[in-house]
């Protein structure tokens, strides 16, 4: 959870591009409160940071690595579904859960919509069926 606020908040960052000098400054600035306060929770946030950082340029260079080498040849069907659960695997790796609170509100907003879609619905079905009859007739 808190890789995902921290991502959240660098691409935040990144969108805002502030001048050069300027992130010096903050650079600076946040190794002084560090050494100042010596905070655990801020170096520990820090590394995590620096080690999801690692670990998603590790897995781009060995994503090259492994495109690179099975360029010419192409995976047997074995191969095939090896590489196709890998890929799965990477992708539930991507994906941002919702929150227990999230989940109970969009399965909520679901069910209201599947009433109202479902009401509709009779209510065409209802208008056109009487509409049929008085047009043909049929009623005895």
């Amino acid at each position: 959870m808190a890789n995902k606020k921290n991502k959240k908040k660098a691409s935040q960052r990144s969108a805002q591009a502030p001048a050069a000098p300027a992130k010096a400054e903050a650079a600076s600035a946040a190794k002084k409160s560090v050494s100042r306060k010596g905070s655990k929770e801020t170096e520990s946030a820090s590394k995590s940071v620096a080690r999801a950082k690692a670990e998603m340029k590790a897995t781009k260079e060995k994503d090259k690595a492994k495109a690179k080498s099975k360029k010419g040849s192409k995976p047997g069907f074995f191969g095939g579904i090896r590489n196709y659960l890998a890929a799965v695997r990477t992708e539930m790796r991507r994906v941002t859960w919702p929150s227990k609170k999230e989940l109970i509100n969009y399965s909520i907003v679901v069910c209201a919509s599947l009433v109202v879609v479902g009401i509709a619905i009779a209510v065409l079905d209802f208008v056109i069926g009487e509409g049929l009859f008085l047009i043909s007739g049929l009623r005895s």
